[in-house]
């Protein structure tokens, strides 16, 4: 029996099932196939994007942010314009700028195995602003800047169906990701607040497929898995601890797997922002590199 690749979200606008339910290192995405045909992210997988390609010419590419799991695919539509927000242009122009933006360095990532050739560096050919609206033929896409997993994070509206597709605010059981240096925990928060005003019908994802009931109940648990960690963190901070201590009881992973340098490093930017948070609020203090809880 062959995997769905398509689900029709209303006349010519589809769902894109990604390799592995849309699971990292693969994305679930949009197709529109109307006057023109537009991809939302492209790493569902190269069977995915072999049937794409025979069905015929793609015009443009939307890709929701840099992270390579959504743009890898780009090389394999040469011919497409590449739309991004203008905060995360730069980190898909140059591999120079992806490190920077991400914090990475060439021994932790990205991994060979997954992205061969490594990140990608294209030319985008237009740069996305916060509350543009987007029409292809039949249907319109309002640009949603949703920053927080990276600065020029953003989800798309279709406001006559109601279809929200989120990105990576994806309802995953992890919760939110923000382990890029350029992430950004509090700004995290506003945008899942934001998208929850919207009250979607259907809520599209990155990583977790289509979500069609209890939507708003859905996106507020996965944004407390942010206080969850918070009270897991002070819970530790009952007595001092360095960052390393901290990082030592991998509080976001559980486990690091391998490479587990790479995963250490993503425990370690996330546990740094939840304390940036948690000082700014009065509720930890640090002194002589040791970070403690007010009692």
């Amino acid at each position: 029996m062959s995997e769905k690749i398509f689900t029709e979200l209303q006349p010519d606008l589809y769902f894109v099932h990604g390799k592995m339910s849309g699971r990292f290192p693969y994305c679930n995405g949009l197709m529109i196939d109307s006057e023109v045909k537009v991809l939302v992210d492209t790493g569902y997988g190269r069977s995915r994007i072999e049937r794409i390609i025979e069905s015929g010419k793609v015009d443009v590419i939307i890709n929701t942010h840099y992270h390579m799991d959504h743009v890898f695919g780009n090389r394999y539509f040469p011919h497409a314009q590449i739309w991004a927000h203008t905060l995360d242009a730069p980190a898909l122009r140059s591999t120079e700028q992806f490190m920077a933006y991400t914090g990475l360095n060439g021994s932790l990532g990205p991994d060979p195995s997954l992205f061969p050739g490594g990140p990608v560096s294209c030319e985008v050919d237009k740069e996305l602003v916060n509350g543009e609206v987007l029409e292809f033929g039949s249907i319109s896409l309002q640009v949603i800047h949703a920053p927080g997993h990276t600065p020029g994070h953003i989800a798309l509206f279709e406001q006559n169906s109601g279809v929200l597709f989120s990105g990576d605010v994806d309802l995953s059981p992890f919760g939110p990701w923000y382990g890029n240096l350029r992430s950004d925990l509090e700004i995290f928060i506003e945008s899942i607040l934001r998208l929850i005003d919207l009250n979607p019908k259907v809520l599209a994802t990155s990583h977790s497929g289509i979500v069609t009931d209890n939507i708003t109940e859905r996106l507020r648990d996965y944004l407390a898995k942010v206080e969850l960690r918070d009270e897991q963190i002070l819970h530790y901070l009952r007595v001092p601890q360095t960052l390393e201590e901290l990082v030592n009881q991998k509080i976001i992973y559980h486990r690091f797997p391998e490479p587990q340098r790479l995963y250490r490093f993503f425990e370690e930017v996330m546990i740094r922002k939840h304390l940036q948070y948690l000082i700014k609020q009065g509720r930890v203090y640090e002194l002589n590199q040791k970070f403690k809880a007010f009692a």
